[in-house]
């Protein structure tokens, strides 16, 4: 019986062991994603769109380098798309996962304004009046 459970023991470690990196890479991933948003918020429109385009990209080279799958789809919609509330004359870029319906997004205007959502609602850190979140 004991020597049943010695097996057992690395494999309880390693789950318990396994979760914990998880959280922690889960937890490390929405910093990142808050230090871009944050350093973003206060720039030109041209400038935060890069800024952010460059910080995803280092980001998914970063979960690159350890084997973690971090897909970012870069698409271009109107600002009455995806509840941003906006005109379908003003335009943005959508930064979001593989699948559309993804509920975490970070959304760049044409304008300058710059939103993000992690299931919630959209989170304004920048508003230049083409959109008005639901």
């Amino acid at each position: 019986m004991n020597r049943v459970l010695d097996r057992n023991i690395p494999s309880v470690l390693e789950a318990a062991l396994s979760a914990q990196q998880r959280q922690h890479f889960k937890h490390e991933l929405r910093q990142k994603i808050q230090t871009a948003l944050q350093s973003a918020k206060e720039l030109a429109p041209d400038a935060c769109l890069n800024e952010i385009k460059n910080r995803l990209l280092a980001i998914q080279m970063d979960c690159d380098a350890i084997g973690k799958p971090f897909i970012v789809v870069e698409e271009i919609i109107t600002c009455d798309q995806y509840e941003l509330g906006g005109r379908t004359q003003d335009t943005a870029t959508l930064f979001r996962g593989p699948h559309e319906a993804a509920s975490v997004a970070i959304c760049v205007t044409l304008k300058g304004s710059l939103l993000h959502r992690n299931s919630n609602p959209w989170q304004v850190y920048q508003n230049a009046g083409d959109v008005n979140p639901r």
